[in-house]
């Protein structure tokens, strides 16, 4: 087995306050019962009843309204959305009439989940309009949140308060992947790693940051590992303590052993525990006074990540866009808000008992006089597994 498995204990999560976990909207739209015609060769009409959608802006609810008119035969007239969901059958059904939306506004566009009874929703509307980008439909057999595998580098530089964290060294650099299926992969790559970054030669991965920005970093990342990323999010100290504690509300995970660690500020007894946002960051950057140094920092760094997750879980669908509209102004990311929302969507979808996190082997030494890792050629299996979304085996 490649990977480092969370324990049980690690995937409990604690319940949030209960206005972190509201709907961004308190409005309610209801829509009209709507007549439609189908253009089938014999027209017939049918009668769908009325749908109410709390916090749903008015022209949300319609585009839902539209998808089950669509989707039950009783129009031909799609909503936008993806063509993969345009494509599927109709079917006959009974369909949810109530619903709940959250909506939050991230990089100056609006997202939103809406759950119709056991129905998901995610949409966007970037100034055109709404559109659905993606959702779960059970009765239609139908789960959509992208073209898979879907791979993104998520990365923590060392930027303090007032740095450029876009322009510092990257502190923590993980790789993480989803296949769809509800199975992914988190790989983490020692932040001392030599290798050669384009554009400026060999050195230290985290340097390749500092050097020549995040598109730099995941060039040399890409390289490293054989693979193409979809983008990257990044943030510095001040991002990563306020999105863990402040937007998240903290985690609940499992510590593997006793820490004591005065350079990180980092001082734990092992067990399960509640962490906030200033212990989140103390553990992520232990590494002197552990065992196996800057690959047990990786390691902890990727738990940290599926104990995020796993809150989220907890929270529930509707508080993806209430946490993207709180990290907005600590992220650095080329990808889409519609790219963000529907890869946190399909994260919070998947089982993560199926997300194994694990770290590139490789041995410690020295170059100029400054200690870094030298990466094995073991790691090259690693990154074969995770290339269709998951380290899961086949």
């Amino acid at each position: 087995m490649l990977s480092s498995r969370r324990a049980p204990a690690l995937l409990a999560a604690i319940a949030m306050a209960a206005a972190a976990c509201s709907p961004a909207a308190t409005t309610t739209s209801t829509t009209e019962a709507v007549t439609s015609t189908s253009s089938t060769a014999a027209p017939t009409t049918s009668t769908l009843p009325a749908f109410s959608i709390e916090g749903a802006p008015e022209e949300l609810a319609g585009v839902i309204e539209q998808f089950y008119a669509y989707t039950t035969g009783n129009s031909n007239q799609a909503p936008p959305m993806p063509e993969a969901v345009a494509a599927v059958t109709p079917v006959e059904r009974e369909t949810p009439t109530e619903g709940v939306a959250s909506v939050g506004t991230f990089r100056e566009q609006q997202v939103a989940t809406v759950e119709m009874g056991e129905d998901l929703f995610v949409a966007v509307d970037d100034g055109s309009g709404w559109r659905i980008v993606g959702g779960s439909w059970p009765d239609l057999d139908l789960q959509w949140f992208g073209e898979f595998p879907r791979l993104v580098a998520v990365i923590g530089s060392d930027a303090r308060p007032g740095e450029n964290q876009e322009r510092s060294r990257g502190d923590s650099l993980h790789v993480v992947g989803l296949d769809g299926t509800g199975a992914g992969g988190i790989v983490g790559i020692p932040r001392d790693s030599y290798v050669a970054i384009p554009g400026v030669g060999n050195d230290k991965i985290n340097a390749a940051l500092s050097r020549g920005g995040p598109d730099t970093l995941v060039r040399a990342m890409e390289q490293v590992s054989g693979l193409e990323f979809e983008g990257y999010v990044l943030t510095g100290f001040e991002g990563f303590m306020v999105m863990a504690g402040e937007v998240l509300g903290g985690v609940e995970m499992e510590i593997p052993f006793d820490i004591s660690d005065d350079a990180a500020g980092a001082f734990f007894k092992a067990g399960r525990q509640y962490v906030n946002g200033v212990n989140a960051l103390a553990l992520a950057r232990v590494r002197k006074s552990v065992s196996g140094g800057d690959f047990t920092r990786s390691r902890l760094q990727g738990e940290i990540l599926l104990a995020a997750v796993e809150i989220v879980k907890v929270k529930g669908f509707g508080a993806i866009p209430v946490l993207m509209e709180g990290s907005d102004p600590w992220l650095s990311t080329n990808l889409t808000p519609e790219q963000i929302l529907t890869f946190a969507a399909a994260a919070v979808s998947a089982d993560l008992e199926s997300i194994p996190n694990v770290v590139v082997p490789g041995r410690g030494g020295s170059v100029n006089g400054a200690s870094v890792v030298h990466l094995s050629d073991d790691g090259k299996k690693i990154w074969a597994d995770l290339a269709d979304g998951s380290l899961e085996p086949r």
